[in-house]
């Protein structure tokens, strides 16, 4: 009997990154964005916002917005299943979003990145990059612009409603 140790499997090669799932729409975490996953919190609902807009909630005793991206990514789907909460950033200036599914994979080395049209009319000012990893598309934004603009358009109130001149 010959005692042949089977070939060590090769670990994958490439770069591995996370990916969060909103409806159908897959994104990637870009590197070195603090996030953390958790299961869904109670969120306290804010007068005067967009309803995909659904509240604060704490984290670790810090107050963080959280968003569902499911009805501006598809006009179809309501919200979605509310299944994880993705918060990006750090303390002050952390938010959340409202996730269906969050995994890793690896990317393979020189993957072209390709130039995607938006995927969503009103987050257009995003450049979207994209994947393609095993026939999945995975889009890359940049979440700090993303956070932002969800915050500036998450009122319902006129942002000039008090200004100066109308006082």
């Amino acid at each position: 009997m010959n005692d042949i140790a089977a070939p060590a499997e090769e670990p994958p090669v490439g770069t591995f990154r996370h990916a969060f799932r909103i409806g159908h729409h897959w994104f990637l975490l870009p590197n070195g964005m603090p996030a953390e996953v958790y299961p869904p919190l109670p969120c306290t609902r804010l007068p005067f916002t967009h309803r995909w807009c659904l509240g604060l909630a704490s984290f670790r005793g810090d107050l963080a917005a959280v968003y569902d991206l499911a009805p501006l990514l598809d006009s179809s789907q309501q919200t979605t299943s509310h299944r994880y909460l993705l918060v990006l950033g750090r303390r002050e200036a952390s938010a959340a979003l409202s996730i269906d599914e969050i995994t890793g994979i690896t990317v393979p080395p020189e993957t072209p990145s390709d130039s995607l049209p938006p995927v969503f009319e009103s987050l257009s000012t995003l450049a979207c990059f994209g994947v393609t990893v095993d026939g999945v598309n995975y889009i890359e934004l940049d979440c700090d612009d993303l956070l932002r603009l969800l915050a500036t358009q998450a009122s319902l109130i006129e942002t000039d409603l008090f200004a100066a001149e109308n006082v």
